[in-house]
């Protein structure tokens, strides 16, 4: 495939679960090279290869019949090699890392049609190096990966909600709550509008430690907030349970799962996963927001038109935070928490309204933010996009590029 798009000079996209934000696993008048059928994934001792085209909650089942897991994301159908190849957070993060973290060894065919295996010892260093945090679309096309494995134990899940007249409250206390607890509880706090409906404010948690200690940690956050929650939900659970119930795979009765991080927004009326038409930008904070930058969050979603909006807040820290910025290209290693900020409208309309919406409480939000943004929620929309996703690591991954793909086989908008 390969070989006949460099003959006859056809830009080529690369598809496994179809999830770019900015429909760049696609395209007119380009080759798609879709991966979804090397899907294969099997795993002995401490290890686990995956084959590219494997979706999550696919990785999630075959693992855990034995006993273990990767840290991933919470959408069933996003595919393990984009989440992987951009960085890769999700619920057992703070205590296992990104998925890139736990990457051993990737087989990829380079432009020049080659097949070559990177690790970090006997094979393309460099490259190594670049496909943890760099690598959707730039230097080749991933067949599988190798994995470390970790312990799947059971788990306990969490979800709360409190008054919008607490939100403020809320935020200002989550963000001293989350990203400081012990690696095993990882939690998000999540914003939510709609055009006529009163807002809503959410905390979900999860935990690979004892129902008592979630229990205990939930309490100090109703502690600093001033007040309980109005619903509390709390649940021992297996940890293929607990990741069919964030995948939106079970029959949970929350709305939890269609919000966490990575997760497709959305449901259809009879329970299914559904599709809408949405955008979505992302910030990383790397100090807590004060009092005016709250007041100024909370009034962006007082003010939604044109759509549903929403604005999710991930904890970072932990296992995350512990591996040096320089270690892998995802640079992103010492803020706090991340932000997706979400508007979804109407299919079949414009969303002028909604995309304006989302590009206002982006920009409300800027004197708070370290400037950084998550390379996996793709945004077509940002200028600065080499420093927002690579920082100091720029440089280093454009030479890696031109030694790689000097004809820039791989390309799009946002390639190296």
């Amino acid at each position: 495939a390969l070989s006949y798009a460099r003959a006859h000079y056809v830009p080529v996209a690369i598809r496994n679960g179809g999830h770019s934000y900015a429909g760049w696993s696609s395209g007119d008048g380009r080759l798609i090279i879709d991966v979804s059928k090397l899907n294969r994934v099997r795993a002995s001792g401490n290890e686990a290869t995956v084959g590219a085209g494997a979706k999550l909650i696919d990785v999630y089942r075959a693992l855990s019949a034995k006993g273990v897991t990767i840290p991933a994301g919470s959408c069933p159908t996003v595919g393990v090699s984009g989440l992987t190849l951009g960085g890769g957070h999700g619920v057992v993060s703070r205590a296992y890392g990104l998925t890139c973290d736990s990457l051993t060894r990737a087989t990829l065919i380079t432009a020049d049609g080659k097949q070559i295996t990177a690790d970090a010892t006997n094979g393309h260093k460099d490259l190594f190096w670049a496909l943890r945090g760099a690598g959707n679309a730039n230097f080749g096309v991933v067949t599988e990966f190798q994995f470390r494995t970790h312990p799947a134990p059971r788990a306990v899940t969490a979800y709360l909600t409190w008054p919008w007249r607490r939100a403020a409250a809320v935020v200002r206390a989550w963000q001293e709550w989350g990203p400081d607890l012990p690696d095993e509880i990882w939690s998000s706090l999540h914003l939510a509008a709609a055009p006529g409906r009163t807002p809503t404010v959410s905390v979900a948690a999860f935990s690979l430690g004892g129902y008592r200690e979630l229990q205990n940690a939930v309490d100090r956050l109703a502690g600093r907030i001033g007040s309980s929650a109005s619903k509390v939900y709390l649940k021992r659970r297996s940890y293929e349970e607990s990741m069919e119930m964030y995948a939106g795979c079970s029959s949970f009765s929350t709305d939890a799962r269609c919000h966490l991080p990575g997760s497709t927004p959305g449901r259809s009326p009879e329970g299914g996963l559904g599709r809408e038409t949405y955008a979505a930008r992302s910030d990383f904070f790397d100090r807590s927001i004060p009092a005016d930058g709250i007041r100024a969050l909370l009034s962006r979603l007082t003010s939604v038109r044109g759509g549903a909006g929403s604005i999710a807040f991930t904890a970072l820290g932990g296992a995350v935070n512990r591996v040096s910025p320089t270690a892998t290209a995802f640079v992103h290693r010492r803020s706090r928490t991340l932000a997706q900020y979400l508007v979804s409208w109407r299919p079949g309309t414009s969303g002028t309204d909604a995309r304006s919406w989302l590009a206002s409480a982006h920009k409300s939000m800027r004197p708070y933010a370290s400037g950084a943004a998550y390379q996996n929620y793709t945004d077509p929309d940002l200028t600065d996009w080499r420093k927002a996703y690579y920082a100091d690591a720029a440089p280093r991954l454009a030479k890696i590029k031109r030694q790689y793909d000097p004809d820039r086989v791989f390309n799009n908008p946002q390639a190296l």
